[in-house]
């Protein structure tokens, strides 16, 4: 059984050393290859990089600056014929069980499959900041996915037949991010999506977070009106549009239905009305489904 781990860096050097470290020191049944495509750093993590595989313990190449969401992509495309993929930032650390845990809860799975787990929030230097990243049982039906994302990339493994889907595609023009747009890939084909309550890695919150997690009242409540009143560089309209492109042939009617009205749903207030106050969608807490309903309502999600 062949695992790739699958890391795209950006000016890391700082913990990079102890996430290559933790990913190699996965214990269980599979051989694993750590893929590193670095998107234009300037520090020196790709000198640390090529010290790593100068070793053997990692092959990495780099390219033109992608930002994460395309350079994780990247690594999908570029990585062929492995039984299973899990991507990793550059900044966390894993305890030695986590890729395991996942492939015991897909490997039996025929079709398009995507495994993510809890995740333990922890300061610069590891130390727990007593929470998890979910308090909750993430949604994962695809009318709510298409809408919201919210699925851990970090946490994320997934088997072969989902990474063919992405494989045998051209690249997507607009995604929000990867791991929001490989869930709403495996949920449009009816894949099947699986969610870990225990906890597998140490998600680092620290000043340079591409994605992090508010704390403090203040801050989630700035954070919220922000998102609220400020419209997305790619919108979810937009990566539903990409969705159909790639795959809309393929879909069954319920998916590309709902892909069609998210794809258009900018284009009249009726449309905005009928999206957020929509039934199918069934948020995590009340919380998350005012605050994305009124996105949605002002044309900003």
């Amino acid at each position: 059984m062949r695992v790739a781990v699958l890391m795209s860096t950006y000016n890391g050097e700082k913990y990079i050393r102890e996430q290559i470290n933790s990913i190699l020191n996965q214990i269980g049944d599979f051989e694993l290859d750590l893929w590193v495509r670095d998107d234009g750093s300037s520090d020196s993590t790709k000198d640390i990089l090529e010290e790593y595989s100068v070793k053997g313990k990692l092959k990495w190449y780099t390219g033109k600056n992608l930002k994460p969401a395309h350079s994780f992509l990247d690594l999908v495309k570029h990585c062929v014929g492995y039984d299973f993929y899990a991507f990793a930032d550059q900044d966390d650390f894993w305890m030695p069980d986590k890729i395991q845990s996942g492939i015991l809860m897909i490997e039996r799975e025929k079709g398009p499959a995507l495994y993510c787990s809890n995740a333990e929030l922890v300061d610069s230097n590891l130390r727990s900041l007593g929470r998890a990243v979910y308090k909750s049982k993430p949604r994962t039906d695809f009318e709510t996915l298409v809408c919201a994302g919210g699925l851990m990339g970090c946490t994320m493994i997934f088997n072969n037949r989902l990474s063919c889907l992405v494989q045998g595609k051209d690249y997507p023009e607009k995604i929000i991010l990867h791991d929001f747009y490989l869930s709403a890939v495996c949920a449009a084909n009816r894949g099947r999506i699986f969610f870990d309550p225990e906890i597998h890695m140490k998600y680092r919150q620290h000043e340079k977070n591409v994605v992090g997690v508010s704390s403090g009242f203040l801050n989630k409540i700035s954070r919220r009106l922000f998102e609220i009143t400020h419209k997305n560089k790619v919108c979810i309209s937009e990566q539903a549009h990409s969705l159909i492109l790639l795959y809309g042939d393929g879909m069954k009617c319920r998916e590309k239905e709902w892909l069609n009205r998210v794809a258009e749903y900018q284009n009249t207030i009726m449309n905005r009305l009928m999206l957020a106050l929509s039934h199918k969608t069934c948020y995590s807490t009340r919380n998350a489904a005012c605050k994305l309903r009124v996105e949605i309502m002002l044309g900003n999600r």
